[in-house]
This record gives structure tokens, sequence and C-alpha cells, in this order.
């Protein structure tokens, strides 16, 4: 029966039969829905005349960053569209604005109005899906012709829906599963109206994540390290439709969730939201017979002829409107008449007219554009992630597909990212292998020290679904007691090399441990484990300053205590904008363990920062923590070093308990700010603590930071033996 209806719908699918695998269609009722909305595609939408319809559009991308994420962009427009299928259409901007927080505090209307607001019309007749890219650059489209050689179908869920009308809708769910791990293609599921196979709701998200080595176009990695690679990982795209006139299937929602990483050090999450409503329909006749007019919002190319012609005319208009400006700079007697010339368009679009009001400022308070956005959650709340229910529980993890993708060292510069150097160590050099599989990644990875020639490997299995990740590995490692230094960074390692100087404490540890994270925001880590901990020493002084003077040597390492040991630790973070003057953010870790030493130990931080909209910027900070029963000498709490006492060298105080602050005063422009801070902190052992009893540390300094703190230079001098100055080059600093 099934190759039955097969044989029908494929007489009238594009599709040859003698191309289409056996194994596409899961089910007779997907073979039925599948034909069905192909059709529609051709029949329903490309009979609508008009529309009227408002939109808004809200863009914010951020980097995620251990004492606070910043917003690295985020841009918002409104507009009223007046769409037409066989004339001009035009949309009309209402509102405007455009941010780069860690760079300009105030918002401004970009200048590139004209061009970013045209991809808000879209055309009926077009596949939605389409606006996120063609077939040949973006998403590839599972009811396209030959969809079949890329993906499989499945029916699934029936379900009903009523309108504000009283009115019933019967939706049925097509399952799409991609052939390949091809991050052009999608997994998940459409639902379309059972009546008119209109498209109801879409939610997906790529087969995997793009991956720059493996799939960028050969020129684009020119100029690029090969030892940097970029992946984006897509977490779920979404688009909903409304009935308009009981007939019409209108775009009425879309959203994405995702994160860019470069390497474990940067990652840079992205939501994006757009919003039409107010929708008025006309239509019901067919184009008019032999035209080739292609209205606003076209996107997808007809054939190679229409292409090549579409290209030419782009290009046209562009060298038309480079022209003019040229012309309009040459008599410009001013800055602000040149400003206005980089905004000139010479409108030879004979389909689109944009229209900006002459006062573009008022576009920037318009109240279309609804609030600010402070952070990722004011686009799309967690709330409103979790809120869209099965169709995303649906597309957790990675999709079940055949294939799988291997990742293996290759040449030198692999080598070379894995590069680390201390004064353990020496010179480490180390690979790294990646199995990803369904929804499943194996990796593995190897390193050694030329100076302590100790080696040190691990092996893990993790599993990512779409809001959390467990891994399980084994694992013999060098292990930091002052992990908030980043020993095992770049950073310290150059200034290992060049200037002697290592802030790490470091034991040996061979264990087993189960890791788990929240994916969306990261606001909780959980980490347990059973190890076997051994003191490390100092293998090597190699350094340049050892070159000029033999009698420079590396510090001691701090001798750890042998144990095996059973533990947890879970880390809570947080950090909110309460608007633009004022953010608090903050974390705590509870940590215990079991086995030779029985000890438990908690700490918080508390932080915010302030910006008044005058001169100056305050950021205030303040930390604790003490601990129970005996604890080793490696989990103790260390100060020293950028992250928590300036102007001292890492562990430079240590014990049971800990108390800190910190406070820096800078200019408002988060740019590039000149800073001048003070540091104070105090460990020991937790019987004192609060007595005033021990040596309390207190630092001063002046430092230099870009990027609303992204990256800082910090000069500061400890003010209380051990005195000196100290030079810090760092990421992530408060102000």
């Amino acid at each position: 029966m099934l190759h039955a209806l097969l044989a029908i719908a494929l007489i009238q699918s594009p599709v040859p039969v003698s191309q289409v695998p056996k194994d596409s269609y899961a089910d007779s009722a997907a073979v039925h829905l599948v034909a069905r909305a192909r059709r529609a595609r051709e029949r329903n939408e490309r009979l609508v005349t008009s529309y009227t319809a408002s939109v808004t559009q809200r863009i914010g991308a951020g980097i995620k960053a251990l004492s606070r994420d910043r917003m690295l962009f985020h841009e918002e427009l409104s507009a009223d569209i007046a769409w037409k299928r066989d004339s001009k259409s035009t949309i009309t901007v209402t509102g405007a604005r455009r941010g780069i927080p860690i760079y300009k505090r105030n918002d401004e209307v970009p200048d590139d109005l004209h061009s970013s607001v045209r991809w808000l019309v879209v055309n009926p007749a077009e596949d939605y899906l389409g606006m996120l890219g063609d077939d040949d650059d973006g998403f590839v489209y599972p009811l396209r012709e030959q969809g079949e050689l890329d993906y499989r179908f499945a029916s699934g869920d029936t379900t009903t829906i009523t309108l504000p009308s009283g009115k019933q809708i019967r939706v049925l769910e097509l399952k799409i599963i991609p052939r390949r791990a091809d991050w052009r293609l999608m997994a998940g599921s459409l639902w379309f109206d059972d009546e008119t196979s209109g498209l109801v709701r879409a939610a997906w998200r790529p087969a995997r994540a793009y991956d720059f080595k493996r799939d960028a176009d050969p020129g684009d990695a020119d100029g690029v390290p090969s030892f940097v690679n970029i992946i984006g990982e897509i977490r779920f795209i979404t688009m909903e439709y409304a009935l308009h006139e009981n007939r019409w299937w209108m775009l009425r929602y879309t959203a994405l969730d995702g994160i860019g990483t470069v390497g474990s050090w940067l990652g840079m999450p992205l939501r994006f939201e757009r919003i039409y409503s107010d929708y008025e329909v006309e239509g019901g006749t067919p184009p008019p017979e032999g035209s080739t007019f292609r209205p606003a919002g076209t996107v997808r190319k007809r054939d190679s002829a229409s292409a090549e012609a579409e290209s030419a005319r782009w290009k046209a208009w562009a060298d038309s409107t480079r022209a003019l400006r040229q012309e309009c700079l040459k008599k410009a007697p001013d800055r602000a008449a040149e400003r206005a010339c980089r905004r000139l368009r010479w409108d030879r679009d004979t389909t689109l007219v944009v229209v900006v009001p002459a006062d573009t400022q008022s576009l920037l308070t318009h109240p279309s554009l609804g609030p600010p956005i402070l952070q990722l959650g004011d686009l799309i709340t967690e709330a409103e992630i979790r809120g869209l229910g099965d169709a995303i529980r649906r597309l957790s993890g990675a999709p079940v597909i055949a294939g799988s993708r291997v990742t293996l060292p290759r040449g030198v510069s692999s080598v070379l990212q894995q590069a680390r150097y201390n004064r353990i160590e020496g010179l480490s050099l180390g690979g790294s292998a990646v199995i990803q599989t369904g929804y499943f990644g194996f990796d593995g990875r190897a390193r050694i020290g030329i100076a302590d020639l100790v080696p040190n490997a691990e092996v893990g299995v993790a599993v990512s679904g779409y809001r959390n990740r467990f891994r399980l590995a084994g694992y013999r490692r060098l292990a930091a007691m002052n992990p908030d230094t980043r020993p095992f960074g770049v950073v310290n390692s150059v200034f290992g090399v060049l200037a002697q100087r290592d802030d790490g404490e470091y034991f040996r540890t061979l264990g087993v441990e189960l890791t788990a994270t929240n994916r969306e925001t990261g606001w909780w880590n959980l980490r347990l484990y059973a190890e076997r901990q051994r003191p490390a020493k100092v293998e090597t002084d190699a350094s340049l300053p050892r070159l000029f003077n033999g009698d420079n040597h590396f510090r001691p390492n701090t001798p750890a205590d042998s144990a095996f040991q059973f533990g947890a630790a879970l880390t809570l973070r947080t950090s909110k904008p309460v608007s633009r003057l004022l953010l608090f953010g903050g974390e705590a870790t509870l940590e215990g363990g079991v086995g030779d030493f029985r000890h438990g130990k908690g700490s918080a931080t508390v932080r915010a920062i302030v910006t008044p909209k005058e001169v100056l910027a305050v950021a205030l900070e303040a930390s604790a923590g003490t601990s129970t029963g005996t604890v080793p000498l490696q989990s103790r709490f260390y100060l020293g070093g950028p992250a928590t006492l300036r102007g001292y060298d890492g562990a430079v105080t240590a014990g049971t308990a800990y108390w800190r602050g910190r406070l820096e005063v800078g200019n408002a422009f988060p740019g590039a700010r000149l800073t001048a801070f003070s540091d104070i902190g105090w460990a020991g052992d937790r019987s004192e603590f609060g007595r005033g009893a021990g040596r309390t540390l207190i630092s001063a300094g002046i430092g230099a930071s870009f990027m609303d703190g992204l990256i800082r230079m910090d000069l500061a001098r400890g003010l209380r033996a051990p005195k000196g100055f100290r030079f810090d080059f760092y990421f992530d600093g408060r102000l």
C-alpha cells in the first residue's frame, strides 16, 4: 500500500522516480502530507495580491565570560509594510536603533537602514524559510525539488488548535530527518493545516554545527590562522504562522537561538526575533499570464538565467550608489554633510521603496521598538524558550542521522593550539581528537611536558541536550590549586617564558569525573569526581630572564597532600543588568570531599557595576569563603594575581578561610577606559576569620581596559610586604 501511494505522489512530484531513495517515507501518511504540501506551496500563497503589516525585529549578540556576560551588539527595527505582488511595494521605517555596548554608551540610528529593512519584507509565494538563505548558500528546504535526496520523512502528532474566532484547525506534523551530517540540512518538524495544507509552524535545528575549517569556502579562510577555528551552533529556529481571512497562512513570528565559539576561550551567543502583526490580506487571483515581475521579498532563485540577471541588476545599482556618494562627498562642506552623503541611496530598485523619516533621531525612541536590550534574555527569555514545549524538546541534542564527524589533529598547528608553558612541565605539547555521532560525542587528548616527561591523557564521552550537557571522563592531569589564575592559559604561559613568572600552584591527579553544565546560560556547573591526588615539583627554570642571569629561578611549588578523594563541586553564576546604569552579578560555590581528607568548602562573590551617564564608572566586588573539616593543601583558598589580589603573585597567601574586596573607578566610555583601583584581601585559618588576626594585604594601581573590560592591563603595587610593582595583562576585567 505504501509503495502504491508513493508512486502516486511521485507522479505529481518533480523528482524522477528512479532518483527517489526507497527509504524516503516512513509511512503512508507522510507520503500524502508531502504531496499535499508541495501542491499547496504552488497554489495558495501565490494568489495573495497584496498585504499590509507591521513588523518588529530584534537582534542581540553577546560575549560570555566568567565575571559577567557582555552585550556585544544589539539592533531593533520596526516598520510598516505595504506589499504588492504585481507592482512596487513600500516599507516605511518607524523605529530603528543600534548599539555596540562594549564600544559606545549610546545607541545610534543605523546608517544602512535602506539595506537592512529590505529583508523585513517577505513574499507570501516564497518558501518562508528562504529568509535564512536559498538552497545555494542557506538551509535546504525539505519540500524543494529532489528533497528526498537530502531528507527522509515521517508523520508525527495530530493536534487541534482553536483560533480566537472559535474556529478549530486540525494540524498535522511532518518529521524531517536529514540523511547526512550537513550544517545546511534541517532536523525537526513542520506542521501543516489539514484543510489547506498551509504551513502553520516550523521548528528545527541544523543537522550539525557549522565548522569554519570544514565548511567555509576556500577563499573565506585566507588570512585566518590555521589554529583558529570558528564553530557556529544554532540551537533552534522556530517559525509560526497566523491564519488570515480564513485562507492565508502568513508569517507571524520567527526566532533563532545560537552560539558561536572560537576554541575554548570565547563564546558568542546570538538571538534573533521577528514579529509580524496587524495583517490585512487581499488575494484570490493568479499572477498575470507571462509575467516576469519579481515582487519585493523574493529570494528564491528561479533559474540560472534569472539569477545572472539579478546579479547584474544589483551590481549596476551598487555602482550607481557608489558614484552618487563620491560625487556628493566632493562637494560636502563639513563633516555633517559628509555623513549625510554616506547615507545616500540611489533608488534604482523597481520592486521596493524604502521610506525613512527626515528626522531620523525620532526613530531611536519610537514606542514600537519596546524597551532597550540590556541582555540576551530581553530578546527571548529562558521561560519563552522553555515555553516552546514539545517542538523544541524533540530537537534536544544532535539529531540521529547517518554518518559521524571525526576531527583529528592536523599538522603543527594542531600541536601549537594545545601548547602551554609552566614551571612543572616546561613546554607541554599535545593533541586531541573528537568523534561526534548522533547524540554522543567521544573525545580524547594527550600531552607531555618536555621538562617533567610525565604523560597526561584523558578520554571522555559527552551527551549534549538542548539545555544541558553531561560528560564522563577518565584522566591523568596536572591540575591547579588556584584555577582562577588561569595557569594553563596563554597569558600565564607567555609570562612564564618572558618574565619567569608562573602564578599557578600545581598537583597531579589520576581519576574519573562526571561534569554537567547548563548550556542555555551557563548559570550552573556540577562536577563529581574520584581521584588520586599527588604533589608536583618544579622541573625547570628555563626562561628568557635566566638567559641573562643564571641566578633567576621560578618560585617553589606548594607541595600537595597525597590523598585519594571522592568529591563534588557545584557552582552557580548570575549576571543581571538592572538598567543601563546598574549591573549586579556574582557566583557561589559549594564543594565537599571524603576519603583521606573529609572536608567541605563554601564561597560567594557579589559585584556591582555602576555606569552613570556623565563621567565615571565604578565597580565594587566582595568575596568570602570558609570551610569545615580537614582541608588538604590542594583544596585551600588561594589569593594573589589579577583575579583576586593585584600587585601580588599567585598564591601569595592561602588558608582555610578568606575574604577580599576591590574598588575600581574609571571613565564612563566603555571602548577604552583608564582606571584607578585598590584590592584588599586576607586568607588564613578559619578560626581567625573576622578577628583581624593574620596579615591583610592591600594593593593599589592604575589600569587600562578595552571593550568594556574584555581586554585589561594593570600596573599595581603591593602596599604591604611582599611589596613591589607588578604588571598584568588579562581578559575579563570588572571595568
